[in-house]
């Protein structure tokens, strides 16, 4: 991941992301059934329609822009976050949420932190949020993983134990979920929102805005859509809008909001649903890992996400690491390509499962972490983690991204 910084003299605007995001938002086409507001407020109330959130977090973030101060914005998320599905990085939601920010405030400098990263769920997320988000000391998050997340416990524990890492933050940021979904309607959105409303959090859903339109004809999936996933600019705008609409709403009754100093900094989290075994998660790579073995692999900043990559090119490749942990995952680049091969992992001598570096879909490459061990008590221990290349492989490549540890 690589960042960018733009300043914009009048009020100091400043944009770190994982990409140059300009500040144009992208304008609704003349005569289509989504364009403008006609659609915006009851899409609106659909999206927002959970049980009322805590406010105080996000009403002291609010006044501190109003008096001038500098807010930095993080999102973390999937690809919708990152950007895919619009023409332009400045059409995507991220953008047009920074340029509200940018106008609504413009005495204040805003930094938006951008950490989408394309087909990744909260499992990867909770591993690098302190990394590359939490490090920036961020005022204000958004986190987006609806879509990749599943209806499972595994999910459901590492999308608590995220929510707690950012709510335990130094900075103490303020927290807004979001719920993406596709155009079946599928998400893990009850999961989380089960979750956010036990934290008390805001929550807005796209899918609760766009899904009831769609079904009563108002307009069509591929309308607002470049597939069944990915929302085009026009469904980035409305995105964009159910969260800038909902900042509003929060500017509008300011003076109404009641802060409870308990939510604020050092606030007590309530006892958790799951386990908390993640929140020292955290990704080693080939920077700050020493493997106890390695043959045929060499170290390349493969993946723009991530750098220092062990990448192998040879038959025969071989790659083994001591580690101190409780749970144990990997992350290693896929593609769809066709040209790379699958490697077996073992864990303590023991075969966990097999990487495979290819997978079925339209194009590109994506990253992919699988949890491979957890201790049955929760006790840390000293293991050992071998990655070799499975005897069936047709294909010697593999890009070995890093360790998940905890």
């Amino acid at each position: 991941m690589f960042f960018l910084k733009k300043r914009i003299r009048k009020g100091i605007c400043m944009l770190l992301a994982g990409m140059l995001l300009a500040v144009c938002c992208a304008a609704a086409p003349a005569g289509s059934a989504v364009a403008a507001d006609a659609s915006v407020l009851p899409m609106y109330r659909r999206a927002v329609d959970f049980p009322a959130g805590d406010l105080s977090r996000l009403a002291q973030v609010i006044r501190r822009a109003q008096c001038g101060e500098p807010i930095t914005i993080g999102f973390l998320g999937g690809s919708i976050t990152e950007g895919h599905g619009a023409d332009n990085i400045q059409d995507c939601y991220v953008s047009q949420v920074y340029k509200w920010w940018c106008g609504a405030f413009p005495q204040a400098e805003i930094t938006v932190v951008n950490a989408g990263i394309g087909g990744t769920s909260s499992y990867l997320g909770v591993h690098r949020v302190d990394t590359e988000l939490l490090v920036h000391q961020p005022d204000l998050v958004f986190i987006e993983f609806a879509v990749n997340d599943t209806f499972t416990e595994f999910c459901m524990n590492s999308y608590e134990n995220l929510i707690r890492k950012v709510l335990m933050a130094d900075s103490s940021p303020a927290l807004v979920l979001l719920f993406a979904a596709n155009a079946d309607g599928n998400s893990s959105q009850s999961v989380e929102a089960a979750l956010g409303q036990y934290y008390e959090l805001p929550m807005i859903s796209y899918g609760n805005a766009v899904i009831p339109e769609v079904a009563a004809g108002s307009f069509l999936w591929h309308e607002i859509a470049e597939d069944t996933v990915h929302p085009n600019n026009m469904g980035h705008s409305i995105f964009a809008s159910l969260i800038t609409t909902f900042l509003e709403d929060v500017c509008a009754r300011i003076d109404q909001i009641t802060v409870r100093p308990e939510r604020l900094q050092g606030y007590e989290l309530p006892n958790p649903v799951t386990p908390q075994i993640y929140q020292d998660a955290h990704i080693e790579n080939a920077a700050t890992i020493t493997p106890l073995a390695m043959t045929g692999y060499g170290i390349y900043d493969f993946n723009y996400h991530f750098t220092d990559n062990w990448y192998s090119m040879e038959d025969g490749s071989f790659l083994s690491f001591s580690v101190e942990a409780s749970n144990i995952g990997v992350i290693y680049q896929r593609t769809v390509e066709g040209t790379f091969g699958q490697y077996d992992v073992y864990v303590d001598g023991v075969y966990v499962k097999t990487l495979d570096g290819n997978y079925v879909e339209f194009y590109g490459t994506e990253t992919e972490a699988e949890a491979l061990y957890a201790s049955p008590d929760g006790s840390t221990a000293a293991h050992v983690v071998t990655i070799v290349r499975n005897p069936q492989s047709a294909n010697v490549d593999f890009v070995l991204i890093g360790l998940l540890l905890s």
